[in-house]
């Protein structure tokens, strides 16, 4: 009986060893900087590596489909520009550096995971842009006039940049991130 015990906790253990080492090879596997002194971080470099098998299981483990190559850009940040993780304790101005693209968006979301709560989103379309072009978006847990994407409270947050760009898939997104005051 001892020897049926034993043989069933081994297998057992590498059962879950197995599925142990799987989930952080998915979580770890194709994450880059896009750029360095950037905070975004994207795997759409590595979906077209010969690793891709998990990056996109990554995409299908959180439930969704991973972005198209050479069509759909995605990116996130869990820090601002100088480094410092996000959290909902401070404010943050997210500010465009450069050409935006026809289409964009940026969500934050209420955890590391893109299947994490969906607190808000800006877009191309929503946004209210300065008269020289350029877009600027506060993210603060209560309501502001202009731009605005709640932040969750006393809590990190992700935030997720999503384009329409072809061929840009190691091109930083054209925006900064930056901590105005923490609460």
């Amino acid at each position: 009986m001892r020897r049926f015990i034993w043989a069933t906790s081994y297998v057992a253990g590498g059962i879950a060893a197995g599925c142990l080492s799987a989930y952080v090879a998915i979580k770890s596997t194709g994450v880059e900087a896009l750029e360095a002194g950037t905070p975004w971080l994207s795997r759409a470099v590595a979906l077209a590596e010969p690793q891709h098998f998990y990056v996109r299981a990554n995409y299908l483990l959180e439930g969704r489909l991973p972005p198209a190559p050479g069509q759909l850009t995605e990116a996130t940040a869990e820090t601002d520009s100088d480094g410092r993780p996000l959290t909902g304790s401070c404010v943050y101005r997210i500010v465009s550096t450069g050409p935006l693209p026809a289409w964009w968006s940026i969500s934050v979301i209420g955890g590391p995971s893109a299947t994490a709560p969906l607190q808000s989103t800006a877009g191309s379309d929503t946004t209210v842009r300065l008269p020289n072009g350029s877009a600027e978006i506060m993210v603060y847990p209560s309501p502001r006039p202009g731009n605005w994407l709640k932040s969750p409270t006393r809590r990190r947050f992700t935030i997720l940049y999503s384009a329409l760009e072809r061929n840009l898939a190691d091109k930083p997104p054209a925006f900064a991130i930056r901590r105005e005051v923490c609460l």
